[in-house]
């Protein structure tokens, strides 16, 4: 493994996982309006770009201003209307009634003007996604904060993107977008206390981002305590102190959980048996792996891949 790497396992998870984001639009929205968001498997973003408006997710009604960023990890059903109280379209039913070629749409009556980005980002398998598991089930980056203060050169360059609309756009838009849910990310796990981000708080230390990047890049192998602490230049007793506290487990339980994780992608990309894949995760027997991957996963690892197929 190139060290010099292990920082970087938060690109190198979104890139395994096929990160992909996605515009649904720019809008121009003009009060009274709302768009109701369905539950989807899908990860979603609202950029408040100009004016303000208001995000209900359950019981929950938050106040967004300009510069405001929000990410719905989890694909909860949700609304953002310029009131609580106001009519609100399904986005679906508003998405059909665009007409093509536009690059904005307008959206409600003839009052107070607010201008909001809506995207998405899919991913394999979302919701055992390393990354979204550890999210809490908002992200809210105040416009007025320094974090979100700091992703403004981003979205004026993907806002711009999407106004032109030239050749190639749609894989520039959906680069930034990427770009652009890392940044915010980072922003979440530099304001979470010790052990609050996970392991995605730990890449902060190079130590444990080291014993981590030594995980990742051979799940299969039985890595012990000792053989970590050794590669990452500390004592065993240190390495598992600190590990426990700022990831938020033990060495060996985040190991099983990363097994468990790249098992599950190869049952659902690939055509190999059961005993091959507990094999290369690190398991001498089928039993063992299966019992393992249940009580991760929920489900035996044979149903996991038929549901895996059937969807």
């Amino acid at each position: 493994m190139n060290l010099s790497h292990a920082s970087d396992l938060l690109g190198q998870i979104l890139e395994r996982t096929r990160l992909r984001g996605e515009l649904y639009c720019r809008t121009v929205a003009r009060a009274p309006w709302g768009l109701r968001f369905a539950p989807t498997s899908s990860a979603a973003l609202h950029l408040i770009i100009s004016g303000s408006c208001h995000l209900t997710q359950g019981r929950d009604a938050v106040s967004l201003g300009p510069g405001d960023v929000v990410l719905l990890p989890r694909g909860d059903g949700h609304a953002v209307a310029d009131s609580p109280r106001s009519p609100k379209l399904r986005v679906e039913e508003w998405l059909a009634t665009r007409g093509e070629g536009a690059s904005s749409y307008v959206l409600g009556g003839d009052g107070v003007e607010s201008r909001v980005l809506c995207g998405f980002y899919a991913f394999d398998e979302p919701g055992a996604h390393p990354v979204l598991r550890l999210l809490p089930e908002r992200v809210h980056l105040r416009g007025a904060s320094e974090d979100a203060r700091a992703l403004l050169p981003t979205v004026s360059l993907l806002e711009r993107e999407y106004e032109r609309g030239e050749r190639g756009s749609s894989v520039i838009i959906s680069r930034l977008l990427d770009i652009l849910l890392v940044q915010v990310l980072r922003a979440w796990a530099d304001a979470q206390p010790p052990g609050g981000a996970g392991w995605l708080g730990a890449l902060g230390d190079r130590t444990l981002a080291s014993a981590l990047g030594w995980m990742h890049a051979e799940p299969g192998r039985s890595w012990t305590v000792s053989e970590l602490a050794r590669r990452s230049g500390l004592s065993r007793a240190t390495l598992a102190r600190r590990f426990a506290s700022q990831v938020g487990v033990a060495p060996h339980e985040y190991l099983t959980g990363l097994r468990m994780q790249e098992a599950a992608r190869a049952l659902r990309e690939g055509q190999d048996g059961l005993a091959a894949i507990a094999s290369r995760v690190g398991y001498e027997s089928e039993f063992a792996f299966n019992r393992a991957f249940r009580r991760e996963m929920g489900v035996p690892p044979g149903e996991y891949r038929r549901k895996a197929r059937e969807g």
